[in-house]
């Protein structure tokens, strides 16, 4: 009889505790969600800035919708290293993806090893201004360039940023903070590990201004924030027999010095 009463109450204690653990969090307004996203990607933030030497892999796939609303996809994955005011060396491999790319702090050479061509023009001495040259001068956008700036969180949020932290999702097959962004060209969503330190697990960005409003996503793995890295990570390997080819600028100020360098020897 005794042990029956026990049971019983065994079985109200678990059943309240299971409706309390299955409980809905209250939603948090939107000024709390914008303070936790902020303060989850200032972590972030410093993590980044922190590394001299660090590296990671990414899976990056872009969704495209053509003009008759057929929808393709591209994939490729990128091997990424970088090294401290002033290298960045990566590799591709996937779809339409076969080559690789080095920023010295003077110089930046891409290859391309489908189309047998290179590619090299002269860069600003830190990874900031090189970045900001590369978007300017030659209207390329790096998806993950904000997070390699000294401080990603200034080159992320903006005066004209709203969104703030969403919920805790899986991304990547990890279990990650969920944070989502609106600026008036772009939309982007963060995933960041549930440690202290905060490292990005996967990004979208969703690009407002283009034709079908492509997003791209991108998975990160084997971050390194220690990583031991050769002189030679860094160093330009052309093969022999590629092609030079002239970088098309998109600068309205012409340069002589960067003109000259950028007309050189094929």
């Amino acid at each position: 009889m005794c042990s029956s009463r026990y049971a019983r109450a065994a079985l109200a204690v678990t059943v309240l505790a299971l409706a309390a653990c299955n409980r809905a969090e209250p939603p948090l307004t939107p000024e709390a969600a914008r303070a936790k996203g902020d303060a989850m990607l200032k972590q972030m933030s410093q993590t980044l800035s922190a590394a001299q030497t660090f590296s990671y892999r990414t899976e990056q796939a872009l969704d495209r919708v053509k003009g008759a609303g057929e929808k393709s996809i591209e994939r490729f994955e990128r091997n990424t290293m970088i090294h401290r005011p002033n290298q960045i060396a990566f590799t591709d491999k996937g779809q339409d993806h076969d080559g690789g790319g080095w920023y010295d702090g003077k110089q930046l050479t891409i290859i391309s090893n489908k189309d047998k061509i290179w590619v090299r023009g002269p860069m600003p001495p830190t990874i900031d201004e090189a970045l900001d040259f590369v978007s300017a001068e030659y209207a390329v956008q790096i998806p993950t360039a904000d997070l390699l700036y000294s401080n990603p969180y200034e080159a992320l949020i903006t005066a004209d940023t709203t969104g703030g932290w969403v919920n805790v999702e899986k991304a990547g097959g990890r279990s990650c903070e969920h944070l989502s962004y609106q600026q008036p060209v772009v939309d982007w969503q963060i995933w960041l590990a549930q440690d202290d330190r905060r490292l990005p697990c996967q990004f979208h960005i969703t690009y407002k201004s283009q034709t079908g409003q492509p997003t791209m996503r991108i998975v990160f793995h084997d971050w390194n924030m220690s990583a031991t890295l050769a002189e030679t990570t860094f160093a330009p390997v052309v093969p022999e027999g590629y092609k030079r080819i002239k970088i098309m600028r998109h600068a309205t100020v012409v340069d002589e010095n960067v003109a000259k360098e950028e007309g050189g020897k094929k």
